[in-house]
Formats: C-alpha cells, sequence, structure tokens
C-alpha cells in the first residue's frame, strides 16, 4: 500500500515540509499531459530537467493510476518508474501513436504515445489495449492512430475489490471545424463501443480530450465535440462528466489557456465510488517546482486528479470562486423549483442545472429578461445533494453552486 505520507515528503525535498496528495483509504486517479515528454526537438528544452520534474511531481501525487499523454521517450518513462519505486509501480505504453501502427514503425519513437503507471499493491489482474483499432474512420477521428488505450484491473482499497476499466485518451487538437467533426466522431463511436461492449462496467475515461466539456474551443460550436458522451444522462449506458463543473467555474487546466480540456468523465456504475467535489486541476504543482509557470520547463498543462471510495463512502464538496453576480437565486437550498431574480437586462439566456457530476439535469433558454423580474424554474425530479446552476447570456456568464433537500 503507500508509504506514510512523510516519508514521501522527505524523498521529494529534503528538509521542506511537503504533503503527498493520494491517500490509503481512497483510488486516486490522475491524468496529465507531459508535454512531448523526452522530445529532443519538441517540448520543453531540457530534457533532464523535464524528467527530474516530473518525477518528483509524480511522486507528490501519490496516486494509484496515472493516465499519461504526450510521452516520447520511453526510456526516459522507465526512469520515472524507476524513481517513483520499480517494485511499487508498473507501467504500459501504447504501440501506436499518431501515424504509427505498432512500435516497428518509424514514426512511433518520436511519436506522442499514451501511457499508464499503477500502484502494484492495488491493481492486479492488468491488462492494456487499444480501442477501436480497427476502424479506419477510428483512425482518422483519433488523430491518424492516436486511439484511446485501456488498462483493466482489479483495483483492491481497504480489503474491497472492484474491476475498473481506465481509459486514457489524447483528442484530435485543433479549433477548426474540421478538428471538431473529427472529435465529435471520434467521441460518438466510442461511446458507441461502451454502450455495446461494457454496458455495466466501471469506466473511468481520462486525459487530454482537446476540448472543453462545458463548451467548445471551436467557436462555431455552442457545445462540445464531446457532447453526444456529455448529455448521456438517462439511460441505463450513461456517463458523468466530473470536470465539467471546473470548465463551469472557469477554470483551466493548462498554462495560459482559458479552458479545461483534460477531463474525466465516468460511467454511471463508477458514480457510488467518486468523492463528490474530488476532481482537481494541481495548479499547486508550483509547490514542487517553483518555476513550473514561469520557466515552462516541466509541461504546459497541469495533472488532473479524482478519487474513489470503493466502499461508497462521501465526503464533502470544494467550493467555486467568487464569481460577479447578474442574478440572484433566492432558493438556496432549494426543493422542487429555483426562483430567480434579475440584477440586469439579459438577452438569449440559457439556464441549466447541473449535478455534482458533471450531468445536465434540466435547461431552460429564455429570449429576454428585465432587471428586477423574477423567474421560477421548476426541477421536480432533482434528488437531495449538491447542485451548479448556470447562467449564460450574451452580456453574463455566472454558476452558482446550490444545495437541494
Amino acid at each position: 500500500m503507500k508509504k506514510p505520507l512523510l516519508i514521501i515528503a522527505v524523498c521529494i525535498l529534503p528538509f521542506v515540509s511537503v504533503f503527498s496528495q493520494g491517500s490509503t483509504n481512497t483510488l486516486d486517479v490522475v491524468s496529465w499531459n507531459m508535454e512531448w515528454f523526452g522530445s529532443s526537438t519538441n517540448g520543453p528544452t531540457d530534457d533532464n530537467l523535464q524528467e527530474t520534474n516530473a518525477g518528483k511531481i509524480l511522486k507528490w501525487l501519490d496516486a494509484d493510476l496515472y493516465g499519461l499523454v504526450e510521452i516520447v521517450d520511453t526510456m526516459r518513462l522507465r526512469r520515472v518508474v524507476d524513481y517513483l519505486g520499480a517494485g511499487e509501480f508498473g507501467f504500459y505504453v501504447s504501440p501506436f501513436c499518431s501515424l504509427a501502427t505498432s512500435p516497428s514503425s518509424g514514426n512511433w519513437l518520436p511519436g506522442q504515445k499514451l501511457a499508464f503507471i499503477y500502484r502494484k499493491s492495488v491493481f492486479s489482474n492488468v491488462s492494456a489495449r487499444g480501442l477501436l483499432t480497427t476502424s479506419s474512420s477510428a483512425y482518422s477521428n483519433w488523430a491518424s492512430g492516436r486511439f484511446p488505450y485501456m488498462l483493466s484491473a482489479t483495483v483492491t482499497i481497504n480489503s474491497v475489490s472492484k474491476d475498473i476499466n481506465f481509459i486514457v485518451i489524447h483528442g484530435k487538437a485543433g479549433s477548426t471545424q474540421s478538428d471538431y467533426t473529427r472529435r465529435l466522431a471520434g467521441a460518438q463511436e466510442l461511446k458507441d463501443s461502451f454502450d455495446l461492449r461494457f454496458p455495466t462496467a466501471n469506466i473511468i475515461l481520462i486525459g487530454d480530450y482537446n476540448d472543453a466539456l462545458n463548451t467548445s474551443i471551436y467557436t462555431g460550436a455552442s457545445v462540445s465535440s464531446y457532447n453526444p458522451i456529455v448529455m448521456d444522462s438517462t439511460d441505463a449506458d450513461h456517463y458523468n462528466s466530473i470536470t465539467l463543473p471546473l470548465g463551469e467555474a472557469g477554470n483551466s487546466s493548462m498554462i495560459d489557456y482559458p479552458n479545461v480540456i483534460d477531463n474525466h468523465i465516468i460511467s454511471n456504475e463508477m458514480e457510488p465510488y467518486y468523492i463528490p467535489g474530488s476532481v482537481q486541476i494541481k495548479t499547486d504543482v508550483t509547490s514542487i517546482v517553483p518555476d513550473y509557470v514561469t520557466a515552462h520547463n516541466t509541461s504546459d498543462h497541469y495533472p488532473v486528479i479524482s478519487k474513489y471510495n470503493l466502499s461508497s463512502v462521501v465526503t464533502a464538496v470544494s467550493n467555486l470562486h467568487e464569481q460577479p453576480a447578474f442574478v440572484h437565486v433566492l432558493s438556496n437550498p432549494f426543493t422542487s423549483s429555483i426562483n430567480i431574480v434579475a440584477d440586469k437586462n439579459l438577452s438569449n439566456v440559457s439556464f441549466s442545472l447541473i449535478d455534482i457530476n458533471g450531468r445536465i439535469i434540466t435547461t431552460q433558454q429564455l429570449n429576454n429578461i428585465l432587471k428586477g423580474s423574477s423567474i421560477r424554474l421548476s426541477v421536480p425530479d432533482a434528488k437531495p445533494g449538491m447542485y451548479f446552476f448556470k447562467l449564460e447570456s450574451k452580456q453574463a456568464r455566472q454558476v452558482v453552486k446550490l444545495i437541494h433537500l
């Protein structure tokens, strides 16, 4: 199991009290785009420093499963695993990447590969394979062969075991209509595959989506290219977008980039184990690498972590950042309806209620709202718990955290 926190802190930064982020009582899952890790021609210029910093950050995160993106130099990755503890951690690297269907291709060594690092004391019956690898449409839609990569295992925490499928993805990059269309088609095919082959499985889908979940980096679209998965919250095979509230709150998962494109989505089977509010963008990596942002010496992405209690014990929820008020919610906590009053004149208004797992419960559109007017939104089917109320209009954007009794 995991080492005592103090020992790990000392190993990372001697003489400094820095505590790890993982816990022996939870399944801790991290995704991280490591930006051309080990490439001699792209990414951070000092590969040795990038490797050292990556090892420090991964040890500090102290997770059980890392889904990594943009791994180029696999020998450097092996050294990072050795630094974490080769006896305690194992790893897999995808045998494919863009323009390479196998390691024998000349494009594989310098290409951006997907990888997993997993804790051996927690994971058993481990296997890894690509998804959609025989689909010609998936080949194109997933950046010319950068297929989703799945690790399947039995995960045991505190003597409780669950079979879980972890999928790491690196979506098609770019903000053009063509990029959006390819990501959209790739997301639809992946969802169809999940629904057909894994209809009752525990699934955690992580990685660099190269698009937000609450909007899209393609300005010609009002919804995410992953909308087939994000909006599927009504049937037996639905999925919950647990990082979507981070995007709604105005966070970013990259240095100097305005969106959350590094995301975690879980199947409804994983929902009982997800600790609400535990998903975080680890901008505090600067406590380990102080010049992470200013020197851009490790990655242009931040790690993202989510936590799960396999005994289904729920804990607290994190707070949203303060935001300007364009409406006031009069009913918080609420029961069967939400009553709001407008503080400004607003046009082309969209209201949404989103649960803590990122599911969109209801939406409503209004053409115009006058300052001082009252609006009542009926939500009779909402269950008790934490919610996010989102307002979007031409003039405003606001997210309010609500409690339903």
